[in-house]
């Protein structure tokens, strides 16, 4: 009886030592937001870089990171309508989480101006077309 209550006693103290309150789980969602966003405009910023001299994909890569933007907010919009105190202490966690979501599969959808495509791929576009010259 003495194991069970003292196994008992240190299964509840091992928990309580994992544990958070909504409010630290909502930062660290935030925290993780900050860190997937900034991935996102270094990937960005070195496809600037990289494809500078291609005047004409730049242009429509910002137009199309700007028009990302607006689907990006307009999706999480879709995803949570309602006012924020609806969805309850969570909110804040859950709408860090998809815009994390979302903003990994864009980081991951330019990366392939900087990694580039399979070879042997023929439909690669602007893809390593640094100077513009296709």
């Amino acid at each position: 009886m003495k194991s069970l209550v003292l196994f008992l006693l240190l299964v509840t103290g091992s928990m309580a030592a994992f544990s958070q309150s909504q409010s630290e789980l909502n930062k660290q969602a935030g925290q993780e937001y900050k860190e997937a966003d900034k991935k996102l405009n270094d990937i960005y910023q070195l496809i600037l870089k990289d494809y500078a001299a291609n005047k004409a994909f730049i242009k429509n890569l910002k137009d199309a990171q700007r028009i990302w933007i607006q689907f990006r907010d307009a999706q999480v919009q879709a995803m949570y309508p309602a006012a924020a105190k609806s969805y309850g202490s969570a909110f804040p966690m859950c709408r860090a989480g998809y815009l994390t979501e979302l903003t990994n599969q864009r980081t991951e959808a330019l990366r392939v101006w900087l990694n580039g495509l399979p070879q042997g791929d023929v439909c690669t576009g602007s893809i390593g077309d640094k100077l513009g010259n296709q």
